[in-house]
């Protein structure tokens, strides 16, 4: 074995990941559980993620701001176990695990073939280090550990969509150890090009799963400059800690800060973080964030929260973002003089990892918990790792114990909590309760779970939030003219959908049209208005608000079509009985959609309206094929296989309708009706009569069974139908047919 690896033993590894392996098992068991929540829906409703041959088809590898490895792994899921949130979560679990790893043997990497033996002194001369601190195996288990059960990673583990953050920080950690790899003495040439290319490939992986990774070439000039120069390079290593080496280090940070700046000019993310704060102003807030936010949840984890609520201000009017980034700067200062090299390491890391979301480059949210996923890997949690392995022993175990106890517990409480959009958004409210956005969340949860009045409720108070906000901030009464108004369209967008499902035309319509005015470009509230429209009966106008809904969309989005307004148009065609204009429509659906299951029942009803039987069947058929317990499609499937007189067909969609519906009179109706015609009397009898169990007055089945008693021979029952019959509501011509009926039937 090369001499460099020897100095712990491959047991010792084995064991150290098996111990992270299963802690992390048991802490995030539970997050197993969880279900798909706002993004994951969104993502995974997209066609193109449906399957690996439909991503292969629709995703450009080289689109970095797509994130075209992350949206792999999603179709991969999908494939193996299509809309199962278990498969997605495990593959998350799966992946924090293989982190957990890596910071674990990056740490013993080091220690093994790099470090061993060298630290430096205030002269920057190299002097061995003591045997714990550098072969021991303590030290990466503990920050390995920490940063596995650390609960403020449930966000990034337990929420599908930050699976991003995990990718990024996997490929991002193994990228550094195929660098280090490929540096360490006794590795012939083929070895070196081989791990020079893995090098190469894990960067790539590692951007294309997450653009925060932008930062790793950087991270790899400091490996070399760390813990390559000191010994090969000693004359570098000895000025690169002393005091004239800062302005040089401020110059670096000058330039990653400008690389920053130029990045978030070419990639301008989707959030409106610069409309609402600007560059600078988020830039210096961020001191005040990465102090008072991220610092303050690292070592105290309690009351985690998916809204932070952070606030914005500036720096002529709080005091803590200068006291911030004097305190910033005194640490860098001071660790960079002072500390051992491991705090060195691990402070510089946490600030160039966090420097993309926490610089130039303006997101909606000023803080958030998942942004710490990559800067804690190997950046807080070692800083935290060393000064308990420095410790005596029974204070390391001691210590060690009780942190693992506290965040195991803290962690699995935190899942649980990540388990339903409704439990998340409902702790949020607890911890926030004056957030516009929680409110807004938690409504449009409540929605989409069918209570509406919840909902309402949560959409005004998130409105009311708002309004006082922008009072509270800016001292202006009305939203339209505030410079960020736009970013506070949705829950007048969310509240209008609560009304419209209420039957409350008139204040949806008012609402859809506030979510326009804040944002002129929302063609998703341009839809809504053409469904207030159509259900007011204005088909006219529902159909102008719903063309006008594709321009918007084209010109917001670059996409060729929007699907949703193209099945609304088909059903305002379908409805005004102009079915060759809503098949027209309809199709275009597919076209942008092709997994739309309500644009292929539609346009398979307009296909059985105007008597195209087979296309109809076709349609129906594959509504069926994308969810066999579609209960419209197998309805209409047997109503077009009665039009075909196909009675046993019609009878057969019908008894599995009935399976997954239940009772239902109109299906027993229409089996009553198979049976009758083709002359199975007794049959229809029976379906007539579970027909009259649920309605006693339906008119066709007292009818029917008045002429199937006759012809079976039962006078006195064929009668007692006739007359229950003519006591309904009838049509003066019904009566009167009805009417002879039964003087016949009294003939003797």
């Amino acid at each position: 074995m090369n001499s460099f690896t020897t100095f712990i033993s491959l047991k010792s590894r084995i064991a150290g990941i098996f111990l992270l392996t299963l802690l992390s098992a048991v802490v995030y068991f539970n997050s197993l559980q969880g279900s798909f929540q706002f993004d994951d829906r969104n993502l995974l409703n997209k066609e193109w993620l449906a399957d690996l041959p439909s991503f292969s088809k629709n995703v450009q590898l080289v689109e970095f701001k797509n994130r075209p490895i992350l949206l792999w792994t999603f179709a991969v899921n999908n494939q193996l176990d299509p809309q199962n949130p278990f498969g997605f979560h495990l593959v998350n679990l799966m992946l924090h695990v293989l982190v957990s790893m890596l910071i674990f043997l990056i740490i013993i990497q080091i220690q093994n073939s790099i470090i061993k033996g060298y630290s430096f002194e205030k002269k920057g001369n190299c002097r061995l280090l003591k045997d714990r601190m550098s072969s021991g195996l303590i030290f990466p288990l503990v920050v390995a550990l920490i940063f596995a059960i650390h609960p403020v990673n449930t966000d990034s583990v337990t929420y599908i969509s930050s699976r991003s953050s995990l990718l990024a920080t996997f490929f991002y950690l193994l990228t550094v150890y195929f660098f280090t790899e490929m540096l360490v003495p006794n590795r012939s040439l083929k070895q070196r090009i081989l791990l020079g290319f893995l090098t190469i490939l894990g960067t790539y992986f590692a951007i294309a799963s997450k653009l925060i990774s932008v930062t790793l070439p950087f991270i790899m000039v400091l490996w070399f400059v760390v813990f390559f120069s000191p010994r090969y390079y000693p004359s570098l290593s000895r000025h690169i800690f002393s005091l004239k080496m800062i302005l040089v280090y401020g110059f670096v940070c000058v330039g990653l800060i400008t690389a920053l700046h130029f990045f978030g000019a070419l990639y301008l993310p989707k959030d409106q973080g610069l409309e609402l704060f600007g560059r600078i102003s988020y830039f210096l807030v961020q001191a005040k964030v990465t102090v008072f936010y991220y610092l303050k949840i690292f070592f105290l984890p309690f009351n985690l929260n998916a809204d932070s609520g952070f606030p914005f201000s500036t720096l002529t009017k709080d005091w803590k973002i200068v006291f911030s980034i004097i305190l910033i700067i005194g640490i860098i200062i001071m660790v960079l003089r002072f500390g051992n090299i491991w705090i060195k390491l691990g402070l510089v890391w946490f600030f160039i990892t966090l420097a993309p979301t926490s610089t130039v480059i303006p997101l909606n949210d000023l803080a958030v918990e998942h942004r710490m996923y990559l800067p804690m890997s190997l950046g807080l949690c070692l800083v935290t790792g060393w000064f308990i392995s420095d410790s005596g022993k029974i204070k390391q175990i001691f210590s060690f114990v009780f942190i693992l106890l506290i965040c195991a517990l803290l962690t699995t409480v935190r899942n649980e909590v990540w388990i339903s959009e409704i439990n998340l958004w409902s702790d949020a409210a607890l911890k926030n309760p004056n957030s516009p956005r929680v409110h807004n969340n938690l409504g449009k949860a409540f929605f989409e779970t069918g209570d509406l009045n919840s909902a309402r409720v949560h959409l005004e108070k998130s409105l009311f939030s708002i309004n006082k906000y922008v009072k509270a901030q800016y001292n202006i009464d009305n939203t339209e003219k505030f410079s960020g108004k736009a970013s506070f369209a949705e829950p007048h967008y969310n509240l209008a959908n609560v009304y419209l499902d209420l039957g409350r035309l008139d204040d949806a319509e008012a609402k859809y049209g506030k979510a326009l005015r804040l944002k002129p470009s929302y063609y998703s509230a341009e839809l809504g208005l053409g469904s207030v429209k159509n259900m007011k009966g204005q088909y006219n106008l529902a159909i102008s608000h719903f063309l006008n809904s594709i321009d918007l969309m084209r010109k917001e989005t670059g996409q060729p079509d929007y699907a949703l307004a193209r099945l609304n148009l088909g059903e305002v065609y379908g409805k005004t009985q102009r079915f060759d204009q809503a098949i027209v429509e309809l199709k275009r659906a597919l076209e942008a959609e092709p997994s739309m299951i309500e644009a292929h029942f539609n346009l398979g009803t307009a296909y059985m309206f105007i008597g195209s039987y087979d296309k109809a069947v076709k349609s129906f058929e594959t509504c069926l094929k994308l969810n066999q317990y579609y209960e419209p499609a197998l309805f209409n499937l047997a109503e077009v296989y009665q039009n075909k007189k196909l009675w046993k067909k019609s009878n057969d969609m019908l008894e599995k309708f009935l399976k997954i519906k239940g009772p239902n009179s109109k299906a027993y109706a229409a089996m009553a009706w198979n049976n009758m015609i083709a002359g199975k009397i007794k049959q229809a009898r029976l379906f007539y009569e579970k027909v009259l169990s649920f309605q006693p007055n339906h008119e066709v089945a007292l009818v029917n069974l008045a002429i199937i008693c006759y012809r079976l021979g039962e006078k006195e029952e064929s009668r007692s139908y006739l007359e229950r019959a003519l006591e309904l509501d009838l049509s003066k011509k019904e009566s009167d047919q009805l009417t002879q009926l039964l003087k016949e039937l009294s003939a003797p």
